[in-house]
């Protein structure tokens, strides 16, 4: 994981907005991320994404996630289905007894912005 991006994830884990189980498997979830967009995840350009991914790992691990998708995240999942399904793939390795959608679609917008592809 670039040194950038660990110090946000080791503030996060510090601050106890991860666990330690999930903090121990962020390394693994970022390289599959960088390997199926085929970009390498920085600071700058992966910031928010791994705020967002760490927290909302953290939500699903809670039974807490976000559950509500608006329109536009409804028309970036049809636009993106692969994306989707790889979001998906990531997010319920973390628990499966909970609706992941919501936050899958938000992923989806993230690996949209981090691939710079629009439409898949």
């Amino acid at each position: 994981m670039d040194a950038t991006l660990k110090e946000r994830i080791d503030l996060l884990h510090e601050t106890n907005q991860i666990s330690d189980d999930l903090y121990s498997r962020l390394p693994g979830i970022f390289e599959k991320v960088e390997v199926f967009l085929n970009v390498k995840l920085t600071e700058e350009n992966a910031g928010q994404f791994a705020s967002h991914i760490s927290v909302a790992l953290q939500r699903i691990s809670n039974n807490e996630p976000v559950t509500e998708i608006s329109g536009e995240l409804d028309t970036v999942i049809q636009e993106n289905p692969k994306f989707y399904q790889f979001a998906k793939e990531i997010l319920s390795s973390t628990n499966t007894e909970v609706n992941i959608d919501a936050e899958a679609a938000f992923l989806t917008l993230y690996f949209g912005l981090l691939s710079g592809k629009g439409n898949e």
